[in-house]
Parts: C-alpha cells; sequence; structure tokens
C-alpha cells in the first residue's frame, strides 16, 4: 500500500519545486504512514508514501532502475506486482541486476518490453513511470481498476497523484466542477476514465497514458474479449475453483500473511478457506480472520432493503471448520455518528460524497480496528459482480429495462432524479437532467459491450449487463473500499478481481452462471471447503449499525449545516423541502430513502468545504 503524487512540466525548470510535492504528498500520509521519498529532475517532481506492509526488502520508492545497456528509468507503484519473483528470474537471465523487490522489477520490465510492460505485470498497481531518455511519462493501472490513479493537465504538462486530494494541492490544480462533473457525481454509475472536476481525468482500468512533449495519449493495453464457452458446467467449476485457489494464493504474498475479512456469508468465507489451505500447504498458518458486529446482534434496525442477518455465529463456525485465529470486533453504533469520523469521510472516500455512506463508514471503523492486529486483509468483496448476483437478477423488468439494471432494480425507492437527491432544488434538477444523462451513459456503455456473433436475445442481454456492472458498479465499489481502508492504514486485497477470473466468467453462458441458484458457480466450486449452514446461506448486507437515534441525529446535523447562511451546500437544496423533511414524523416505509437524501446533502457539503470546489453552474 502506499500513495504516488507528481508533476510533470515541459516548459519549466521544476529542479527547486520539491515542496509542491511534499505538500500533495502531505495529503496521502495515510496511505502511506511510515516512509516517503522524492524524485526530483529538471522536469519532473515526484513522490511515494509507502506502508510497511508484507514483502520485505522493498527498495525505497522511487525506484530508478538502470538495464544491461546503461539506459535508467524512475518508477514509482502503489500496490503489489504478484507475479515479481517470476519477471525477476526471467529478467535477470537476459542480464538484468537487482537489489530490491517488485517496484524495481517492474521498473526492469519497462526497461525491457518498453510501454508493453503492463501486460507482464500481474496484479493490483497503480505505477508511474519517467523515461528520461525519451521524456516520457507513463500511468499505469491495474486491469480492473482496482488501485486508483488520477492526472490533470497543468501549465505545460500534468500533475498526477493516488487520489483527487493529492492533485489538488497543487498550485496550479483546477478546482472547479461544472454541471457535467456534478452529473457524474450524482448519476448513481461511474464513467470509466471520468473524474468530477474540471479537467481531471482518471487513467482507465487496464489503460496507460503516455505524455511527452507532443501530448497526451490515453489508451488500453487489456479489455474483455467475447468469445464462445467450451467448457461443461463441471469442467467450469473445476476451472472456477482453480482460478480462484491460484487469486487467492498469489494475494497472500510470501513474507507476512494478511488476515480476512470473514462475514460469514459464501464470499468471504471460500477465501478465508482457500487461504487457510494454502497456508497450510506453507507450513505457515493459522489464518487470521475478522469479524465485525454489534451489540445487541441486531444492528440496522431501520427498515428497509438493507437489513442485514448478524454474521458472528456463521464466521464463527467457518473460523472453527478452516482452524482460523479468529477475532469479533464488537463496534459501537454510536463511532458511526463520531464528529471527526463523519468529519473525515468524504476525504477517506476518495473525496467523494455518497449517499449511503453507513457502509464505507462501517468498513472504515473495521479496518481501525483490525489495524491493530494487521495492516493487510483479503476480502470477499465483488463476488456480485463477478459471479453475476446483481439486484434484480430474476425480475423481466429490470433485465427488460432501458437503464442501469441497479438503478432499474431500486426505482420503486428511489427519487427520479437520482439515489440522494429529494432534496435538491427542482432548478437545479432540471439542469442536470440526470436522467438524460443517464440515458446516454448507459446507451454508451452498452456500445462497449463485447459480443458473441450468433447468441441468443437472453444470453446478450445478460452479457450485457455483466459488463455493465464491470464498468459502472465494479470501480466505484473498489475505489471506495480502497479510500476507507487506506485512511486507517489497512490495504485490502480482492482475489475476485483477478482479470482471468473474470475475463473466464464473462464467457460462461447466463444458465450455466446461474444454475444452482445465484452465485451457484461459486456456491458449486466451493462445496468441500464450507459447513453446509454457510453454504447454503441467504446473502446478508455488509452490517451498517443503524439506529432509530441516527435518523434523529442526522437530522440535528443537518438543522446545523443549513442554519448557516455561508453553508456551500445551500446553493443546491431546496431550503423549504429540507425544512419540512427535518420536521416530518418518522416513516418506515421512507426510512432509506430519507437517510439517503440526509446523508447526500451533509456528505455534499463536507466535500464542498474540505476540496473548496468552485460550482460552475
Amino acid at each position: 500500500m502506499g500513495g504516488i503524487a507528481g508533476w510533470l512540466d515541459f516548459e519549466r525548470d521544476l529542479s527547486t519545486y520539491r515542496g509542491v510535492v511534499l505538500a500533495q504528498l502531505g495529503t496521502l500520509a495515510p496511505r502511506g504512514p511510515d516512509d516517503e521519498g522524492v524524485f526530483v529532475a529538471p522536469h519532473l517532481v515526484a513522490g511515494h508514501r509507502a506502508r510497511a506492509v508484507v514483502e520485505r526488502g522493498r527498495a525505497k520508492q522511487p525506484v530508478t532502475a538502470r538495464g544491461p545497456g546503461g539506459e535508467q528509468v524512475t518508477l514509482l507503484l502503489d500496490g503489489q506486482v504478484y507475479n515479481w519473483r517470476d519477471l525477476r528470474a526471467e529478467l535477470a537471465a537476459a542480464g538484468h541486476e537487482f537489489t530490491g523487490g517488485d517496484a524495481e522489477t517492474a521498473a526492469h520490465a519497462y526497461l525491457r518490453w518498453g510501454s508493453a510492460f503492463a501486460e507482464r505485470l500481474d496484479g493490483m498497481f497503480a505505477i508511474v513511470v519517467w523515461d528520461a531518455d525519451r521524456e516520457r511519462l507513463l500511468l499505469v493501472r491495474d486491469r480492473l481498476g482496482v488501485k486508483p490513479l488520477f492526472y490533470q493537465r497543468v501549465g505545460g504538462g500534468l500533475t498526477f497523484g493516488s487520489e483527487p486530494k493529492a492533485l489538488l494541492a497543487h498550485p496550479l490544480a483546477t478546482r472547479e466542477v461544472d454541471a457535467e462533473g456534478l452529473r457524474e457525481l450524482l448519476a448513481f454509475t461511474s464513467t470509466p476514465g471520468r473524474a468530477v472536476f474540471r479537467h481531471m481525468r482518471r487513467v482507465l482500468p487496464g489503460g496507460a497514458v503516455e505524455v511527452t512533449r507532443d501530448g497526451v495519449t490515453e489508451h488500453r493495453y487489456w479489455e474483455l474479449i467475447a468469445a464462445p464457452h467450451p467448457d461443461d458446467r463441471e469442467t467450469t467449476i473445476a476451472r472456477v475453483r482453480e482460478l480462484l485457489d491460484a487469486s487467492v494464493a498469489r494475494q497472500l504474498g510470501a513474507d507476512t500473511p494478511p488476515g480476512v475479512l470473514l462475514s460469514g456469508g459464501v464470499d468471504s468465507s471460500t477465501v478465508a478457506a482457500l487461504a487457510a489451505r494454502e497456508l497450510a500447504r506453507r507450513g505457515a498458518g493459522p489464518l487470521r480472520t475478522y469479524t465485525i458486529g454489534y451489540p445487541g446482534g441486531a444492528a440496522p434496525n431501520t427498515p428497509g432493503p438493507m437489513r442485514s442477518a448478524e454474521d458472528a455465529p456463521f464466521a464463527a463456525a467457518v473460523a472453527a471448520h478452516i482452524g482460523a485465529e479468529h477475532t469479533y470486533l464488537e463496534l459501537d453504533p454510536a463511532e458511526l455518528l463520531d464528529p471527526v469520523a463523519r468529519g473525515s469521510a468524504v476525504a477517506a472516500q476518495q473525496d467523494m460524497p455518497v449517499a449511503a455512506p453507513q457502509f464505507p463508514a462501517s468498513l472504515r471503523l473495521l479496518c481501525r480496528h483490525i489495524g491493530t492486529h494487521s495492516n493487510v486483509v483479503l476480502a470477499g468483496e465483488q463476488a456480485d459482480t463477478v459471479f453475476a448476483s446483481f439486484m434484480g437478477m430474476d425480475d423481466p423488468a429490470v433485465i427488460g429495462a432501458n437503464t442501469y439494471p441497479w438503478i432499474a432494480a431500486t426505482r420503486d425507492r428511489l427519487p427520479p432524479a437520482g439515489l440522494g437527491t429529494g432534496l435538491f432544488a427542482p432548478d437545479l434538477l432540471a439542469k442536470l437532467d440526470l436522467p438524460g444523462y443517464l440515458a446516454d451513459a448507459y446507451h454508451a456503455d452498452l456500445a462497449r459491450v463485447p459480443r458473441l456473433d450468433g447468441e441468443d436475445r437472453t444470453e446478450a442481454r445478460m452479457r450485457e449487463i455483466y459488463f455493465l456492472h464491470l464498468q459502472g458498479w465494479q470501480e466505484f465499489g473498489c475505489a471506495l473500499d480502497d479510500g476507507v481502508s487506506a485512511a486507517e492504514g489497512v490495504e485490502l486485497r480482492w482475489p475476485y478481481c483477478d482479470h482471468r477470473l473474470v475475463q473466464y466468467l464473462y464467457n460462461v453462458p447466463w444458465s450455466m452462471k446461474t444454475s444452482g441458484g445465484p452465485k451457484g458457480l461459486l456456491r458449486a466450486a466451493a462445496a468441500d471447503l464450507l459447513p453446509a449452514s454457510v453454504l447454503n446461506r441467504a446473502p446478508s448486507q455488509f452490517p451498517t449499525g443503524r439506529s432509530p437515534a441516527y435518523v434523529q441525529a442526522l437530522r440535528r446535523e443537518a438543522a446545523d449545516v443549513l442554519s448557516d447562511p455561508h453553508a456551500p451546500v445551500r446553493r443546491l437544496v431546496d431550503l423549504p423541502a429540507v425544512r419540512r423533511a427535518l420536521r416530518a414524523p418518522f416513516e418506515p416505509a421512507r426510512a432509506w430513502r430519507d437517510l439517503t437524501d440526509l446523508e447526500l446533502v451533509l456528505q455534499l457539503n463536507q466535500w464542498l468545504t474540505s476540496t473548496a470546489a468552485r460550482l460552475s453552474l
């Protein structure tokens, strides 16, 4: 885990601008609290914040590597390259010399294969390469976009960083948010490559950005491919198990085994069981597992679609079954209302306001407690996306809707304009036209779906839905989880976000994906790993610890914010509607919608304040 920031400018000498990158790195201190390194060249100042995790003997970053012919590059890495040992052996045979680990190996891979080096890397990573001989800067991101990387044009070049806050710390950065940016923020989907601030972009998942004196070019080195699926169901189950086993083994690392976030559901339990087996094979156990819970065993007692069963008994059963060293962390729901945690929530969420922050807040609290035991954990997140277990997957109205399926599945609980927008000013909503924006984004994403000739209508539609979730849902979830875990100094790893697994499952027919019920392939692949009670457990949402007092606390906080005539969010909301909402009696049927409306207003105010964003509407 770490953080990257820097500034490239071909029109000025940056040799004396070390202070700029130090200020940028300061915003990323939680991502890398243990070490800091800076590289200074005539046209580039760049730095890295490091967290002392897992691999021993890692080279201090930025790392500068020399090839057999004397050529030289400098590289920064956030994340992990899992196959660095194999690559290092191959490169050493070609004459490259090494002293460090994955960052140095990635630098030598660039020296060997040039800008195509990313195709040889396996991992979750954001990488910056400075090739001084060619005056070329390369920004690269892992195939599924697990690790974040942003950039923005400034002066005669650009500034870049792991999170928007690092870019905004640059004195030339644009803090303007126009209507397009606000639409992206509120649209309940995520457009690959697009950021909220004007002129800011995200490096595409599986993408690379090349910057030279001639300009900026962007391309993808990896994308999904549509192809016939040749395997029968039993072969498919075996292949899924093989891919999962390999992914967990890679992400466990080789030196300091991480723990596993264990909810007692099939997703995280499968990861934990495979990890325990791998550690036993290495003679390195036992595995550490962690479960979150709330006093009394009934965390979310606000009625609505996000109620959750108590995880603790199921998690304990799995831990006992696999011989894990298990820790149950009971959190006080009052911690969700802690003013320090709430006041830093948006910064911890990669500078993204969200309408349902109880979920990242719960994960953040869990990581805060886990950080005293371990700073690296594996998680079962994104299994729903990867194994095609979607909201409304059995609802013909959702499947046939001319919009994103997760929006169609929640229409009865959301305002027409979008999640959390029920208190926005009508003239603003009319100007933003979020339904129109979503429609355009939806059809643009459909146009990018890799298709298979001759596929029947049902299979073709479900392929579209699978692709849409990978584009607009998966990256958003990874970004949010990466931000809140990194804010507490914990590195999350997602074995389900393995490009080989995703590519394989993309071409598995829908009828086979769902044979045996939701996530039927995963349950079949894990059938010999888990207790029957867990294997057949109904899906359960991540616990959020809401209580009846939570809504009242939100109302008090919103009243305080909106009583301030200088509160920046006031210009976005319908103040009479907000006042009515704050006085209205609590209605269980509207609980979820009321919560999201209030939370988004509060998060937007925090975001506008902390980023000093200038709205240009």
